[in-house]
């Protein structure tokens, strides 16, 4: 059977293009909404209430169920915080606690003038996108697929075939980027190259495996 060649990778975000400034810990608020909470006591709210107040209206925020408005009218009664101080505190809390992978985001882009089709697949809710997808991602990648904007949040399968879709490639021809197993399982069912991202030398490796010429990317950095 002839190995079909890659034309696109897909990327997460949280824990992939965007890391904890804590690094160290096995969960972190990229990687878990109930670890963002725990922010908030820092700023005087009470953590543990905090995520089983909120939890169900990040799930629906983070589906597109609800609008932004409608995830701050909740939240912020449910807190008993003014909706534009709430919005304020979010916002900090992922700026100040999370840094972009710039090595890694500097990669793609090359990967991109090489000829490869860059992506992005990602849960945000409508607190955290702001602040996770800078603008340039809407401009230099040639399609995403956030799950508050798209209603469709991983591991659905229709988000994995939604993002293929716009990037018009078949899924033997895609490596989709993730840090949860759980989401690079669905992938690899749909037929898509995989990779667990542990750190940028490690993926590099894999990609080399891949069969992706990584030598021009890696000097142009």
């Amino acid at each position: 059977m002839v190995k079909q060649k890659i034309k696109a990778l897909i990327f997460d975000v949280g824990g992939v293009l965007f890391l904890p400034k804590d690094n160290g810990k096995e969960k972190h608020l990229l990687s878990s909404f109930k670890e963002a909470c725990l922010f908030l006591g820092e700023f005087g709210i009470n953590a543990e209430e905090s995520f089983k107040n909120l939890r169900n209206i990040y799930l629906d925020s983070s589906r597109g169920k609800i609008s932004k408005e409608k995830t701050l009218n909740l939240m912020s009664k449910e807190l008993g915080v003014p909706q534009k101080r709430l919005e304020g505190l979010f916002e900090k809390i992922y700026r100040d606690n999370t840094i972009e992978n710039k090595e890694l985001y500097d990669y793609v882009i090359g990967l991109k003038k090489e000829g490869y089709k860059i992506g992005i697949l990602s849960t945000q809710f409508h607190l955290s996108k702001d602040a996770l997808i800078p603008k340039k991602y809407y401009k230099n990648f040639d399609a995403l697929e956030i799950s508050c904007v798209d209603k469709l949040r991983k591991p659905d399968e229709k988000a994995f075939k939604l993002i293929l879709q716009r990037l018009k490639v078949r899924p033997e021809e895609s490596v989709f980027v993730d840090d949860k197993q759980e989401n690079l399982d669905v992938a690899e069912s749909l037929g898509m190259n995989t990779a667990l991202f542990e750190s940028n030398k490690r993926f590099f490796s894999i990609l080399k495996k891949l069969g992706i010429n990584t030598s021009c990317t890696i000097n142009c950095i």
